[in-house]
């Protein structure tokens, strides 16, 4: 998406935020396949030695220990990795969605007839370009408006001469703005 919805406006999110938030999964994954990595080994490194018999039952018992020890060791990664990558996107959502929720909640209040106010976000929330088209939204919404209102004023104004002017002044203030109103259907 872009700004203004023209093809060639800056990116919604930072360039950097994405970079950093892949860097970050990437790293998540290492450590969690390093872990893994070293309690596999540690299990599975140990020297075999001594006659054929010594070798088999080494391996049988191994294979009695084998199962818990890749349970435990798989456990291990996905709580390692799942964990940080969910905490990875549980913040890259709030770095995303906390923007858009309060603009959502400025949308609401407007509707339920608060006054229009710019939406401002806090330092490294995503969605600049956003605001600013927002916020340039809500500053055409407020011209039009003081527009519309000096329009009518100026209609009632003119009220005053007698009731023929009052009403084709009306009625033609009626029409300018329901013609300016129709562009936001």
């Amino acid at each position: 998406m872009s700004r203004g919805g023209s093809r060639g406006g800056a990116p919604l999110m930072d360039r950097a935020f994405k970079a950093w938030f892949l860097v970050r999964l990437a790293i998540n994954f290492a450590v969690g396949v390093a872990a893994l990595h070293l309690i596999l080994h540690f299990v599975l490194s140990r020297p075999l030695t001594g006659e054929y018999a010594d070798v088999f039952y080494a391996f049988r018992d191994l294979a009695r220990y084998l199962r818990p020890i890749l349970t435990a060791s798989v456990l291990a990664y996905v709580l390692l990795a799942s964990g940080s990558t969910a905490a990875l996107c549980v913040y890259g959502l709030h770095k995303v969605a906390g923007p858009l929720y309060r603009m959502e909640l400025l949308l609401e209040g407007y509707l339920e007839g608060n006054p229009t106010r710019h939406v401002s976000f806090r330092h490294g929330d995503q969605l600049g370009p956003l605001a600013e088209a927002f916020n340039g939204w809500v500053g055409t919404l407020r011209q039009n408006r003081q527009r519309w209102l000096s329009r009518m004023e100026e209609a009632d104004r003119l009220c005053l001469q007698d009731e023929t002017t009052c009403r084709a002044e009306m009625q033609k203030a009626l029409r300018e703005i329901e013609a300016e109103l129709s562009r936001y259907r």
